[in-house]
């Protein structure tokens, strides 16, 4: 595709994502490696972009040898996989290893940017490890899987020495494969948040509107945007986190904004109250799954051809 003579790619939260780990963002390189181990695809991973996963796989060797780690089975068609059970086993282990990873960068960030809004997503601590359930809203919820070797009930964030080492060899072993940049430059290069094309307008997802289909007003850093400068404001942020130098605070701001892009409420390319993803490994209880979508997808369709009107004239 990248060698096409001709194309263009409206990014999603999923290119985002794969973006965001290119880039190094460490919630975004787990995010990465759960959802292979999810759908039982390390080829993507392994043979396609050479990361290494044995220090993962040793690491959840060790820390899940007695967990039958049961919910952590990778869903796919077993008729048309080639895993023997040892290997099966290994990655059920790897994917529960990355998830408790995941949960616990993610509050770092939630931490270190209160105006993302989103910390009610971290949600180890709303565990009762004693008695193993998951009290949230004042409600009490079974857990499915009651088993959390790696987390100090006392400060469930904290990644042990074991887990900060495996991230930073995962991290090391992203930043230096050279399939994966070349991939992401096709994506920067013929990407972008929307096009305008022939009087068409393409984007993925959502612009995000108020009740009464206005757009809504997002503020980044102190700074209100909404309709089409939303949009070029979170393309100006997703380059800036891939190809500015490190250090430098508008990169150190971009490189967090765009794991938001992810999975933010008022991210475009998301906009959802949550992502439900401790929710649908931990609690059995599916009340708690559901994601409430924003008003772009609930209003009535004449809102969307108003808001999709006006954001053309802007453009």
């Amino acid at each position: 595709l990248c060698n096409y003579h001709n194309f263009d790619i409206q990014w999603g939260n999923h290119d985002i994502l794969w973006m965001g780990a290119a880039s190094g963002n460490d919630s975004c390189i787990a995010n990465v490696i759960r959802m292979s181990m999810r759908y039982g695809n390390l080829g993507t991973l392994e043979d396609g972009y050479g990361i290494n996963l044995l220090p993962l796989a040793t690491f959840a060797m060790d820390t899940y040898a007695d967990d039958p780690c049961t919910i952590f089975m990778p869903k796919m068609n077993f008729a048309d996989a080639h895993y023997n059970e040892k290997t099966l086993r290994l990655i059920t282990q790897m994917h529960k290893a990355i998830t408790i990873i995941q949960f616990k960068l993610e509050a770092e960030i939630i931490d270190r940017r209160p105006e993302f809004g989103m910390a009610n997503r971290k949600l180890l601590e709303k565990i009762d490890f004693e008695r193993g359930v998951f009290v949230y809203e004042g409600k009490e919820y079974a857990l499915r899987d009651t088993n959390f070797p790696t987390v100090d009930p006392a400060d469930p964030y904290r990644l042990t020495e074991e887990e900060r080492e495996l991230v930073e060899k995962i991290h090391y072993s992203f930043m230096n494969s050279e399939k994966l940049k070349k991939h992401m430059r096709c994506l920067f290069t013929y990407g972008g948040m929307y096009l305008v094309s022939n009087s068409n307008l393409l984007y993925h997802a959502s612009v995000p509107l108020n009740e009464d289909g206005s757009f809504k007003h997002v503020k980044i850093r102190g700074k209100e945007y909404w309709g089409h400068k939303l949009l070029d404001k979170a393309d100006q942020l997703i380059r800036t986190a891939y190809f500015d130098e490190e250090g430098e605070e508008d990169k150190e701001f971009a490189m967090d904004y765009i794991w938001y892009m992810w999975c933010g409420p008022e991210a475009p390319l998301f906009d959802k109250d949550k992502m439900a993803t401790f929710e649908r490994y931990f609690v059995e209880d599916k009340e708690l799954h559901k994601e409430k979508k924003g008003y772009y997808y609930t209003s009535v369709s004449y809102t969307h051809l108003r808001a999709h009107e006006t954001l053309m004239n802007l453009v």
